[in-house]
């Protein structure tokens, strides 16, 4: 997957997006926990304070005793994990027996029945626990009282155990939600950004088959691009048939201009002035071969992949105009290209393109043509007195005749070249094996 993707920066967005809503889930999640923890603990000690206070007597003699036969065995264990112990003023304190010899320290009792303390105390033995702070008043028979601190506490490493290990648990839970939510968010966006495709699909087939978009099954939100491209591709074919049709117009506008310059140079010549008319003449010649370029130039398409063209009938059909040219019918013309070759290109640049190669090879042949196409390439070959290899670089260049004993303006060859340009085309030259020149063009078939 490319970095520049639409896809990976909305699978990284996604990634960042579920890794932030986790990470907060996972705090909120834990927090409550803890807090639910507590309050549980805090909800058990409860219970057994009442389970305690419900043996705790004062004697007629105003002593505390307690005998409490508490439910929990762990009082009864040294270090069982539960603890309690009564501090009595001017009394020895009372403890559960797995506080064994140890005394807790209470740094802030309660003031008031109405106060509940629940923080952290420190064992004389090491370690901590989690207690319950309550200022109870006991009474006897004659009415006596007396203000007792009783504290019930539970070994902190319990509780913090139980968050550690349900912390845990979340973030393996949060972990594979985190893959689950990812993996569902790619196929998501996979699934979301198909449409595309059908973009990507529609434009490959107006580059191959002129078929515009079709945009009864593209989302409402792909819609509008796949008209502009729609309108866009119109405007443009407008452009290009409104620039080929004021060049026509141009040169065909300049013809006339032309044909009086010539008569002018014709009656030069007739009144003796030679070198007038012959100036004239030439530059006139210049002007209407430019001029014939340009018009061949306005009708080429655009080179778009779009173009399709059967390569053995359009040679088919300028070989009936080869034949008919001068000499044409003399030569052999040897045809080698199978009858379903297709090429990327418009038809009447393929004609034109046929046309002035085997024009070239009519001219220069003494007695053979050879036309054969490999699928790749297509090779035109005449027996003619061929090209020397200093002089192979100039027969595509504009008015270069090599040979002026034949007639002709010299742009044939330079208007293949400008079919080889807009389309893409290779163009290579060499002797032929026949003897003349050989003309290869990169003309691969679909």
């Amino acid at each position: 997957m490319k970095s520049g993707s639409l896809k990976l920066r909305l699978l990284a967005l996604a990634a960042l997006g579920i890794s932030c809503v986790l990470g907060l889930a996972g705090f909120g999640f834990n927090w409550l926990y803890k807090q639910h923890v507590e309050k549980f603990v805090l909800t058990e000690l409860t219970m057994h304070l009442d389970q305690l206070l419900a043996d705790v007597a004062l004697t007629e003699a105003g002593k505390v005793e307690a005998n409490p036969v508490l439910s929990d065995p762990r009082f009864e264990q040294p270090g069982g994990g539960l603890y309690w112990q009564i501090d009595i003023p001017a009394q020895r304190s009372l403890r559960s027996r797995s506080l064994w010899d140890e005394a807790l320290v209470v740094p802030t009792p309660p003031k008031s029945t109405d106060e509940n303390h629940a923080h952290i105390l420190a064992l004389p033995s090491g370690g901590e626990i989690f207690a319950l702070e309550k200022l109870i008043v006991v009474s006897n028979n004659a009415n006596a009282e007396k203000s007792i601190v009783v504290t019930l506490g539970i070994d902190r490493h319990r509780v913090t155990n139980s968050i550690t290990e349900f912390l845990q648990a979340l973030l393996w839970g949060l972990a594979a939600t985190y893959i689950a939510l990812l993996a569902t968010t790619a196929a998501i966006i996979s699934l979301g950004l198909r449409p595309l495709q059908a973009v990507k699909q529609g434009i490959a087939e107006l580059r191959s088959k002129s078929i515009a978009f079709k945009t009864d099954q593209l989302p409402t939100e792909i819609l509008p691009l796949a008209e502009e491209i729609n309108a866009l591709v119109a405007a443009r074919e407008l452009q290009l048939e409104n620039a080929r049709m004021r060049a026509s117009n141009l040169a065909h506008g300049l013809k006339t201009p032309l044909t009086v310059m010539f008569a002018v140079a014709n009656d030069l010549h007739a009144t003796g002035q030679v070198a007038a008319s012959e100036n004239i003449v030439l530059n006139a010649s210049q002007m209407r071969d430019l001029i014939d370029r340009e018009l061949t130039r306005s009708r080429m398409a655009d080179g778009l992949n779009s173009h399709r063209a059967n390569l053995a009938q359009t040679l088919e059909r300028v070989l009936k105009t080869m034949r008919k040219a001068p000499r044409g019918d003399a030569l052999m013309w040897n045809t080698m290209v199978k009858s379903s070759a297709i090429v990327k290109m418009d038809t009447v640049d393929l004609m034109e393109l046929l046309g002035n190669l085997l024009d070239n090879a009519r001219k220069h042949a003494h007695e053979i043509v050879r036309i054969s196409h490999n699928g790749s390439t297509l090779t035109v070959e005449d027996d003619g007195p061929g090209v020397s290899v200093e002089q192979l670089p100039l027969i595509f260049k504009r008015g270069v005749r090599l040979d002026e004993k034949l007639s002709g303006s010299g742009i044939g060859l330079a208007i293949v070249s400008d079919l080889a340009e807009v389309y893409g085309l290779t163009l290579d030259t060499r002797r032929s094996d026949l003897g003349g020149l050989a003309v290869t063009v990169g003309l691969p078939e679909v």
